[in-house]
């Protein structure tokens, strides 16, 4: 028998656990059609020193923009390396918060940002030379937001700090329901931030293919991957149209995707995706896979959480974390214990990066690239996720592809198909939820209600917020801003990049709301 300290020594091979039993880096999976995508990406990973660990992630923004400096700042003390920003509702529907259909809104879903003064805030305390990435979720304004970005990074020299961005403006139409323009319209918004993040030669994701969204409006998370994947096909297919070269495009993507009720199928999910776009990338668009960038995913660690005993969220999210670590993903956020109920409180949202962290670093979950291969019941999990997803894409496509399946409706009838599944099966007994018929016990509830408290004054919020725009509305040079508002309407009017002079209407002093009114007149001419 060798000695396990010899067989340590290996390259890629650790003893790093109480017994000294020798982990490999990497293991063969079983012959697959699978085979090349995956092994492609864990060659890109076995040239990384381990652990083979996702980016920690945090999507989050609450009240207004110094309270969110200082929740970032916070958990990058703790160890957060790529950080999205979620928007309140009126800034993702192009709305400042001095807009009527503002009132009682502002700051509630995300942090309020209507200038670039209040992005350039947010980022104040952030230490962007240690961060891995930066972006917005906002998918409809993916320009304006492209635009902050881009601004505050080169405004502190950051360079080298990525790209971070969700700007997936189709699946709002029948997922979210924050679209402003046209799905015409909105595809090139989104394919323009894909294009300039080419033309300057920014590092990371222009526009993050989300199948999440899908997922939690009833389509369940095999149905969402297709849709997601029909959706990266349009912004491809224009892009390319344009002149792009494929491997560029795809360079630029990110797959946000999900599956939060069971940790073997979340697996799948991300591994057989980088299989299907693999086939993609060489079937649509000509390129083997030696040529293809490695697809970049991204996942965000969900558990059924339940509003009723908080602290119960923590395993849930825990395991939620181990699945998508198994999957392999590039990225990843976990939720707070306390989302259920609140805006997650610092101390959740803390937690929430100390969970994945120790998923990362503790028990060996990342000592392996792709700790599952080989394993038969992942092998036919992967054939069936496939399967299904590869049938429900070539559906897609029969209904006239993305922008036609939500014209007519094909999207949202499926989605309704498939709503409410997760309730049937525990009204049915067919699943069960720790709390929720199984182990009830209401007098002992108290127990998992934790600590969490509300921490923002939202109506105080709101009144700064007003009062903010309006300040900044009076000191800023008006002529300045119109003429930075016209050349917005002129290239919507035309076909130049629209990332470009929202960057010149976001520096003259313009607001959010103010750029996407510009767009708007500049497509309707």
């Amino acid at each position: 028998m060798p000695d396990p300290d010899d067989v340590a020594r290996e390259p890629d091979v650790s003893s790093a656990n109480d017994g000294r039993v020798p982990i490999r880096a990497r293991y063969e999976p079983s012959p697959t059609t699978a085979e090349p995508a995956l092994r492609a990406w864990s060659d890109r990973r076995l040239a990384e020193p381990g652990p083979f660990r996702p980016r920690f992630m945090v999507y989050s923004g609450l009240g207004s923009p110094a309270m969110t400096a200082e929740r970032l700042a916070v958990l990058q003390e703790v160890g957060a390396e790529a950080f999205q920003l979620a928007t309140d509702l009126p800034t993702q529907l192009g709305f400042d918060p001095d807009h009527e259909l503002a009132h009682a809104q502002v700051g509630r879903a995300g942090v309020s940002c209507a200038t670039l003064d209040d992005f350039a805030t947010i980022c104040s305390r952030l230490d962007l030379e240690a961060a891995d990435s930066l972006g917005m979720l906002q998918n409809s304004l993916g320009h304006v937001a492209l635009g902050m970005v881009h601004s505050v990074l080169a405004d502190r020299g950051a360079t080298q700090t990525k790209l971070l961005m969700q700007n997936d403006p189709l699946k709002e139409f029948t997922a979210r329901g924050t679209e402003i323009h046209t799905p015409e319209q909105a595809l090139r918004i989104a394919a323009d931030c894909v294009a300039f993040a080419i033309d300057e030669g920014m590092p990371g994701a222009a526009l993050t293919v989300c199948s999440n969204h899908y997922d939690v409006a009833g389509a369940g998370p095999v149905v969402a991957v297709a849709f997601a994947f029909g959706n990266a096909i349009a912004y491809m297919d224009e892009l390319v149209g344009r002149g792009y070269a494929p491997a560029a495009v795809a360079e630029k993507f990110m797959f946000f995707l999900n599956e939060r009720s069971d940790m073997f199928v979340e697996a799948s999910i991300f591994r057989t995706a980088r299989v299907l776009w693999s086939e993609i990338l060489r079937d649509r668009y000509g390129l083997e896979v030696a040529e293809q960038p490695v697809a970049v995913m991204m996942g965000y660690a969900h558990g059924l959480e339940s509003a009723d005993e908080p602290l119960v969220n923590i395993p849930r999210v825990t395991l939620s974390v181990l699945g998508s670590v198994l999957g392999g993903v590039d990225y990843l956020c976990a939720t707070g214990y306390d989302e259920a109920l609140r805006i997650p409180s610092v101390d959740a949202a803390a937690l929430a990066v100390r969970t994945m962290q120790v998923v990362a670093y503790e028990h060996g979950v990342a000592t392996s690239i792709d700790p599952l291969a080989g394993s038969a019941k992942l092998r036919d999990i992967d054939d069936h996720v496939q399967s299904e997803v590869r049938a429900e894409l070539k559906r897609l496509f029969d209904e006239g592809g993305p922008l036609e399946a939500i014209e007519n409706g094909y999207l949202t009838a499926r989605i309704d198909e498939n709503r409410g599944a997760r309730q049937d099966q525990l009204r049915r007994g067919e699943r069960q939820m720790v709390g929720h018929g199984v182990f009830d016990a209401p007098e002992r509830a108290s127990y998992f209600a934790g600590k969490s408290t509300g921490e923002v004054d939202f109506p105080e919020v709101e009144r700064d917020a007003v009062e903010r725009v309006g300040e900044h509305k009076r000191r800023r040079d008006s002529a300045l801003v119109e003429r930075s508002l016209k050349d917005v309407r002129m290239a919507a009017a035309g076909d130049e990049n629209l990332v470009r002079p929202a960057i010149g209407a976001l520096r003259a002093g313009a607001t959010s709301a103010e750029i996407v009114a510009a767009t708007r007149e500049g497509f309707e001419e």
